[in-house]
């Protein structure tokens, strides 16, 4: 088993069963940068840090990586030798290189911190196959929204603060899930909130994604409320979103609205369509959408759709300026509404 998960990678990590080699890739920064970290001062104890850690930063020669590899630990059973952005994938068909991390001493930890260098395992089977000669390649990618609402929970009880699932969920909708900018969002909520974290403490404080202001915008168009929708309109094209992912944002928010209208109006919950869709962790997406769609009639839905296509085309292939493009979706999506 070359490759394992975040889960192996943390049972090895509590049971003190530290291969030889790591290879910690995948798509999320924050899981890699905390799992190389992870690996690196569960490898050497921090006393002996000074002796028995070596860090290299991107293009490190083979000849300096094997000195540092070989180098016998001082006072301890093992070293550490961490690596950022090492060119992995240009070394797939390297002989030397492959016998190299076949061949490992035992006393090292060697760790592949693949931060923004791109590394796929199964890419090359060589490589692979070296790799799990001596240890694994850790793949980290997004986690699931359940995963993301359990960080959150876990991250402001670490800070001395507390949140109900609801309002994590809403916390979760309105900055996104990428992991480094939760963490940097939670720094902030926490530290102004100071005990229990409300939805009020979250729209003062956070900077919303633009799913979260496209769904607000939704929520201001539904509500008939013109002059928000168009001051959040402005607010976008102030910084600098591409007119394609605002309308892409609106147009889900739209899909939402319809799925669940369809539900509403079949007898069935506004979230049932999550059993039919790709809503894992995501049904509050349609339990909002409900609460939108009470307040509009399905052929304004059906016609708001329309208008989104039609602003689609003209993107994509009319010289007609974006931002007018955008402006005129918006106000129809307003005239569909009344």
């Amino acid at each position: 088993m070359a490759i394992i998960s975040q889960e192996e990678c943390k049972r090895q990590l509590k049971a003190n069963e530290l291969a030889r080699l790591y290879v910690v890739c995948g798509r999320e920064s924050y899981l890699k940068q905390h799992y190389a970290m992870q690996l690196a001062q569960a490898a050497v104890e921090e006393t002996l840090r000074d002796f028995n850690f070596h860090r290299f930063e991107g293009n490190v020669d083979l000849d300096t990586l094997v000195q540092a590899v070989e180098a016998v630990p001082l006072g301890s059973e093992r070293s550490c030798v961490l690596v950022r952005d090492f060119p992995l994938e240009s070394m797939a068909t390297d002989k030397d290189f492959l016998n190299f991390l076949a061949e490992l001493p035992q006393h090292v930890v060697l760790i592949f911190w693949q931060d923004t260098a791109e590394f796929k395992p199964k890419k090359s089977k060589p490589l692979l196959a070296a790799i799990s000669a001596g240890g694994f390649a850790v793949e980290l990618n997004a986690p699931d929204a359940a995963q993301v609402l359990r960080l959150v929970a876990a991250g402001v009880k670490a800070r001395g603060c507390a949140i109900d699932r609801p309002t994590a969920e809403y916390f979760v909708q309105a900055v996104g899930s990428e992991l480094n900018l939760l963490q940097n969002e939670l720094d902030k909520l926490c530290a102004y909130a100071a005990g229990a974290i409300t939805r009020a403490h979250i729209d003062e404080v956070c900077i919303k994604s633009v799913d979260a202001k496209s769904f607000d915008m939704v929520k201001a168009v539904a509500a008939g409320n013109g002059g928000a929708a168009l001051a959040l309109l402005e607010e976008l094209f102030t910084q600098r979103v591409a007119p394609q992912m605002l309308l892409g944002s609106l147009v889900a928010n739209y899909v939402d609205i319809f799925r669940a209208c369809m539900a509403l109006c079949s007898g069935k919950r506004a979230d049932d369509p999550a059993k039919l869709f790709d809503y894992k962790g995501k049904a509050f997406r349609l339990q909002n959408a409900g609460r939108m769609a009470a307040k509009m009639k399905p052929e304004q839905i059906k016609h708001s759709l329309a208008l989104l296509a039609q602003a689609d085309r003209r993107l994509k292939n009319s010289s007609m300026d974006n931002r007018l493009v955008m402006e005129q979706c918006v106000i129809g999506l307003l005239k569909a509404r009344s």
